[in-house]
């Protein structure tokens, strides 16, 4: 029971913490915050904050579901979410926050094919977020269907 509350916890703190950077904090920042450069800088410091945590709680996830369940653990469809997940959450911190970060240094806003870059691989992010986001969402919301072996040893019974 208590695997499953903490895989409970872990899995609300990342997607609740993606929820609400994406969809309250930065959208809020961008109404607020008269300067674009300066919320969209803002903007990407939580976002990096979110993938930061969202590694650290996916890895922990996974490590934790594949020694609970052994082998039996490909046959959960959480485990294979939770992997799309992490993995697109590493590409969104190691290739497209970096490559913004350095479009960002440059005087991209006037050059065209750097603002096309820019303009790219922002939508390319966003689209990323809002497929973990959703991803992240149905986990929340179900539950692993235990193999029977398992069900067994977690209430207790030989």
């Amino acid at each position: 029971m208590s695997g499953l509350l903490g895989e409970r916890l872990l899995l609300t703190l990342w997607v609740g913490s993606l929820w609400a950077i994406g969809y309250i904090a930065v959208p809020t920042a961008f109404i607020h915050i008269e300067d674009a450069t300066l919320a969209g800088n803002y903007a990407g410091q939580l976002f990096s904050i979110v993938n930061i945590l969202g590694i650290g709680c996916g890895s922990v996830l996974l490590l934790t579901k594949i020694v609970a369940c052994g082998q039996a653990v490909t046959t959960l469809w959480r485990f294979w979410v939770m992997i799309v997940m992490l993995a697109l959450t590493l590409i969104l911190s190691s290739y497209i926050q970096p490559e913004m970060s350095a479009i960002k240094q440059l005087s991209w806003q006037q050059d065209t094919v750097l603002l096309e870059q820019f303009s790219f691989l922002h939508a390319m992010g966003k689209n990323l977020y809002i497929v973990i986001s959703l991803l992240g969402l149905a986990l929340v919301l179900s539950t692993d269907k235990l193999p029977s072996t398992l069900e067994t040893k977690s209430n207790g019974q030989k």
